[in-house]
This record gives C-alpha cells, structure tokens and sequence, in this order.
C-alpha cells in the first residue's frame, strides 16, 4: 500500500512540473556559480601577477637608478618580509646565484610568465609540494632576475570558492526540492478535493457542490464554475427525469386499466381461446416490463434508490438464484453449473444483485443451444492491490461481436442477430446500473464460442 501511494505520488504530473522547474533552476544556478567561481578565481590571480609584475618594475627602476649594491639590499630585505610568499633569485651568464631565496637555478626557463614548482628549489620544507607564479627578465645583459610569489594560499581560495558553490548549490537543491515537494502537495489536496468531490457527483449525488476556500483564486473561480455548471446539469437532469418519470406513470396507469379490462372481456368471452386478447395481454405485459424497468433503472441511477446493503455470502445468493432458474434451464435442456471454491462473504444489495443474476441467467439461456453447459464461477481476485469478488457467467450461445459489446449497456439498445428473441433492451442497463451502485466493473468477453459476463464487485 506504501509502495502504491508513493508511486501515485511520483507519477503526479505537478510533482513532475515542480521538479522539472527545480531542475531548470538548478541548471541555471549552476551556469551562474560556475561565472562567479571562474570570474573570482581570474581576480585573484590577475591580482598575483599585478603583485609580482609591480614588484619586478620596481627592482628593475632600482637597479637602473641606483645600481647593483641597492638591488641585493632590497632583494635581501624583501625576501625575510613574511607579509607574502615571495620568490627571489638573482643570477648572472655564467650562472652563479648573487641573491634569493632559490636554492639553485631552475632549468629551461626563457623570459617572461611561468609557474615552477618549487620541489627541490628551495629549502623551505613546507613549500617542497607548492608552486609559484613567477617572471624571468633580464635586467642587463650580465643578470637575470627572477621573482614572483608562492600560489599555493591563492589555490587554498580557489578550493574554498569551489567548496562554498558547491555547498550553495546543494543547499539550492535541497531547499527547491523541499519547497515543491510542499507546493505540490499543497495543490495535490486542492485537486484531490475537486476530485473526490466530482467522484461523488458521478456516482449519483448531483446535490454535492466543490467547497470553496473563499481564498478569492484560480482554485476558487474553478471551484465556483464548476459548481454553476453542475447546477445547470442538475436543473437539466432533474426536468428529464420528471418528463420520464411523469411519462412512465402517468402511462402505467391505463395501462394497468387496459390490461384488467382485457382480462374481465377474456373472463366473459365465451371463447376463452381467443388469441387477439391473450396477445393483447401479453403486449400490454411487455410494455408494463418495460415501464417497470425504466423506472428501477431511472431510481437506481439517480441515487434515489441507495439500496439496502448487508452482509452477503456469495455462494447463497448464486445457488438461489439458479435455484430459481434451473426449471426454465431445464425446459430449453441447459445444465446451469456453479463452481466456487470460497463462500466470499461481502457487503451489498442482496435483492438487487439477485436481480443482476437473474437478468444475466435469462439472457445466457435464452441465447445457449440445447444440451449445452452454463458455468457461473465466483473467486476473489487482486487489482491495483485491493481484494476483489468476481463473478463470471458463461454460455455457449451467439455471442456479441466486439463493436456491440459496449452498446448493449444502453437503454433499448439491441442486437440484429438478438431481435427474434423476446425483450425491451434493459435488461443489461439495469444490470450496469446495479453495478455500478456497488461501486463494481461489468465486462463482456468471448467465450469462444458464446460469452462470458466478468463482474468485480468489492469486498
């Protein structure tokens, strides 16, 4: 059950836009961190070379302005200054070290820009494993100058600025995807209000309305028109139902009238064989049915009849139920057989699921070539991890092709090849209507040949 609800939750397409927003965000974040990160690491190393570069022009002034004496004393008296991690040598052609704190001369080293690694250069061990940013110049054709600053604190920055993105973007993620986790939960109950709502509304109840949070927004102006519009459909659906209804009453009176005068003419007929008024009975019986089954189906679907609901043993009401038609099986030479392992026990309408039965019996029999077998069969099932009851009905007979199989569930609706059989075509409606009042599935497939009717009510 956990396993579904989270599934549910991550197929939640707002959850999905939530997260999708969060993933463009993130993206963007990281492109904007990424230009800081790149723009700050190039400041603090454009600033080291500005240091050094200064630095270099100054020695250089010095030695051009005051000579060779004033630049060892400065080269001496900067390089004990603790304030930066500065590089000093200087040397001459023949390659001998006048002044510095390199312990001997690096090799390959032209003029201009370098980073050298300071392993084995100098006697500092705590700089054996760094490097420095340096410039070679020749400040006279006899000495060569080198000078430039240790880069390893500058890289220590350029770490703790990665560090610190890093965490930022963490934070970012962790933060968005907490914030549309809330929003979307927070819209997912406002959904699943309307939602719940409209679930009622379809299972009958026309007078239950969307509440509104009187937050005067989107979720309110849809709540409110939804609400007008089911206003509209009931007011419509309210005045068909009483044209139908006034209809179905107003007609069964007479009719009820025309068949009893029937029967007194019949009584006082000296020939009591006269078939014109046994048929005109009969019809008048066919068209009472049918107003009798229009007016069950109209209460069934609109909720005015809720149904009696207890607790019923399955196996009791399908063994009464062919109980009930194994005379009319027998009389068009049909075995009707039951085979259930389970006596499920379940809530429902006992009467009205008799009725579904009964209705499903009539028609497989109707429809069965003699000498043929009828197997009504009831387990319990799992779909989408809830326990179901289903009932399955199968016969040998005609069958419905696969184009009528969703039209015989409507009113008067009938099949071509079914027309030469007895009936007004709301048998099967009453049936779906019955079931869908159990909150159940009615199914038609194939039985290869014949049909099978599957029922899922739940348990």
């Amino acid at each position: 059950m956990l396993f579904a609800r989270l599934k549910k939750t991550t197929h939640n397409s707002i959850l999905k836009l939530v997260f999708l927003y969060l993933a463009l965000f993130l993206i963007s974040s990281i492109v904007l961190l990424s230009f800081i990160y790149w723009s700050t690491v190039s400041y603090i190393f454009k600033q080291l070379d500005h240091h050094i570069e200064y630095d270099n022009q100054s020695l250089q002034a010095l030695y051009i302005n005051e000579g060779y004496k004033p630049l060892l004393d400065a080269i001496n008296e900067r390089q004990n200054q603790y304030s930066y991690d500065s590089i000093y040598l200087l040397y001459d052609k023949n390659k001998k070290i006048l002044a510095g704190n390199i312990s001997k001369i690096p090799n390959g080293l032209k003029e201009g820009w370098h980073v050298l690694k300071l392993k084995n250069l100098t006697l500092n061990t705590s700089q054996q494993d760094h490097s420095a940013r340096i410039i070679v110049t020749a400040i006279s054709d006899q000495l060569i100058l080198i000078n430039g600053l240790d880069i390893d604190s500058a890289h220590q920055q350029e770490h703790m600025i990665f560090n610190s993105l890093l965490a930022g973007i963490a934070i970012v993620l962790l933060l968005g995807a907490i914030g549309g986790f809330i929003i979307s939960i927070t819209t997912i109950k406002k959904i699943n209000v309307i939602n719940q709502t409209i679930r009622e509304i379809r299972e009958g109840d026309l007078s239950i309305r969307i509440p509104s949070k009187g937050a005067d927004d989107e979720y309110d102006l849809l709540s409110d028109n939804i609400n007008l519009m089911l206003d509209q459909i009931q007011s419509l659906m309210s005045g068909i139902k009483n044209i139908s209804n006034n209809i179905a009453h107003d007609l069964r009176t007479p009719l009820t009238r025309l068949r009893s005068q029937l029967e007194i003419i019949q009584s006082d007929s000296k020939d009591h064989s006269n078939e014109n008024i046994e048929n005109a009975i009969a019809e008048t019986d066919s068209i009472l049915s049918t107003f009798n089954a229009l007016l069950r189906i109209n209460n069934v679907e609109s909720g005015s009849q809720k149904g009696y609901f207890s607790s019923i043993f399955i196996n009791d009401l399908l063994k009464d139920t062919i109980s009930f038609y194994d005379p009319v099986a027998a009389k068009n030479n049909v075995n009707i057989q039951l085979i259930s392992k389970e006596n499920i026990q379940f809530t429902g309408d006992r009467d009205m699921l008799f009725q579904v039965i009964a209705n499903l019996l009539d028609n497989a029999i109707k429809y069965s070539p003699n000498g043929t077998d009828i197997f009504v069969r009831s387990n319990s099932v799992v779909r989408n991890n809830n326990e179901l009851l289903e009932i399955t009905i199968s016969d040998n007979g005609i069958g419905i092709i696969d184009d009528e199989k969703s039209k015989v569930f409507d009113l008067f609706y009938r099949s071509e090849k079914h027309r030469d059989h007895k009936g007004n075509g709301l048998g099967l409606s009453l049936v779906n209507a019955i079931i869908s009042l159990h909150k159940g599935n009615i199914s038609l497939e194939d039985n290869n040949p014949g049909l099978t009717v599957r029922i899922l009510l739940p348990i």
